[in-house]
């Protein structure tokens, strides 16, 4: 007998799960804003043009308590969503997991458009790509996908590691010391010269001139993707292992378990953050060493302990009842998140490019968190409107659409 698969929705939605996915795109735009403000090279101290007092704070703010936190939470709530959706298949699987190569091949299509018509800093196409990678761990044993997950995460630091201590050594060599020189000092000015083109373009260039920009913005910080994707597959499995064993729901023992987690990441996500924001300032994009090697260390330390600590304080909250209606309202955002993510680039190019309102690299960074909170407050009662009368999202109604081959039935009746 043939299996029918339908979406998932109502009720039958792990409501704490749209929760932290609600809560996540905060903190996602509270990160992508200054990105989306200026050339990507200015996040780094050496290129910033906000170096007053104020800004210097509001950076630090964001770096400690956003940067690498955000990512890590949609990573592991894609884990537990794949962990979901094979799980409404056969015991062989084989239809849903052909199902869920469509939906990744839409969701990377979509990344793809994103970048070329939005944003250089799209997630979307990792999360397709490395999507299509999880399905070959899905009937690994919880240890083994542990195991799995500590390798890729671990698996960039030890690259940019071996590269800084291959740099140092070659530093000892005068010729090679001079050449290597050389070709720092010309990549620090190809960076400076390209930002400056690319904050005259974005503010003041045609639609076509900042498709170009952003395309070459892109080839920047391809490259990095060799050090980005291997950690976010590492935290998918780490978000399968999550939902295979229930430790979201509302049990007491998961309380008992999540209260001795809390105890364990707090002080990491301390310690790992204060690393962050110190060797943020120090690290370059250019001259490897060891600087950029503890950066790492610290965003992975404290992005995953930090993502723990948000994760178990929201699952306090979620349950306690005090706050019923502002946990719905987030709950719905979530249940829309990847059209509130697109909205998100729509709102902030089209404040910042020259198409739009061309305030671009004119807005500070703690005015942007200002704003940050005036988009987000938007999509949260838009979203909570919304749902109360359509069962999904715009752009959620179209990927399911395309993944289920058949047009779904939007309006509640």
């Amino acid at each position: 007998m043939k299996t029918r698969f339908e979406p998932i929705v109502g009720k039958e939605r792990h409501a704490f799960i749209d929760f932290l996915r609600g809560f996540a795109l905060l903190g996602i735009l509270v990160v992508n804003l200054p990105l989306m403000n200026a050339p990507f090279a200015w996040e780094f101290s050496e290129f910033t043009i906000w170096t007053d007092t104020i800004n210097t704070w509001a950076s630090r703010f964001i770096k400690f308590f956003f940067t690498s936190k955000f990512y890590v939470l949609f990573s592991l709530l894609f884990g537990m969503g794949f962990y979901y959706f094979i799980n409404k298949a056969d015991q062989e699987q084989r239809t849903i997991i052909k199902l869920f190569r469509k939906r990744q091949l839409w969701l990377l299509l979509f990344g793809i458009c994103h970048i070329i018509f939005l944003w250089y800093g799209d997630i979307l196409l990792i999360y397709a790509l490395v999507g299509f990678v999880i399905v070959w761990f899905r009937k690994k044993t919880n240890k083994t996908l542990l195991i799995w997950a500590g390798v890729f995460i671990s698996l960039p630091i030890l690259i940019i590691f071996l590269i800084a201590m291959f740099l140092s050594w070659l530093m000892t060599v005068p010729e090679a010391a001079t050449e290597i020189g050389k070709a720092f000092d010309q990549a620090f000015y190809q960076i400076e010269n390209f930002s400056a083109k690319a904050l005259n373009v974005y503010a003041t260039g045609s639609f076509s001139d900042i498709i170009r920009i952003r395309l070459t913005e892109y080839n920047y910080i391809f490259s990095s993707m060799f050090f980005f994707i291997p950690n976010i597959l590492g935290i998918f499995l780490i978000g399968f292992v999550i939902a295979r064993k229930k430790l979201l729901y509302n049990t007491v023992e998961n309380h008992k378990i999540l209260n001795k987690a809390l105890l364990f990441f707090t002080p990491l996500a301390l310690i790992g953050n204060f690393m962050l924001v110190y060797y943020g300032e120090k690290s370059s994009m250019v001259y490897i060493d060891m600087n950029d090697v503890l950066y790492f260390l610290a965003s992975s330390i404290g992005g995953i302990s930090m993502a723990a600590v948000y994760i178990i304080v929201l699952f306090k909250i979620h349950n306690s009842h005090f706050t019923k209606k502002i946990i719905l309202a987030v709950t719905r955002t979530g249940r829309m998140a990847l059209t509130n993510y697109l909205t998100q680039s729509i709102i902030a190019t089209t404040l910042f490019f020259s198409y739009g309102f061309a305030l671009y690299g004119q807005i500070n960074i703690w005015q942007g968190m200002l704003i940050t909170l005036g988009i987000y407050l938007v999509q949260v009662v838009w979203s909570y409107y919304w749902l109360k009368h359509f069962k999904f999202g715009p752009m959620e109604w179209l990927w399911r659409s395309l993944t289920y081959a058949k047009i779904q039935a939007l309006k509640k009746l």
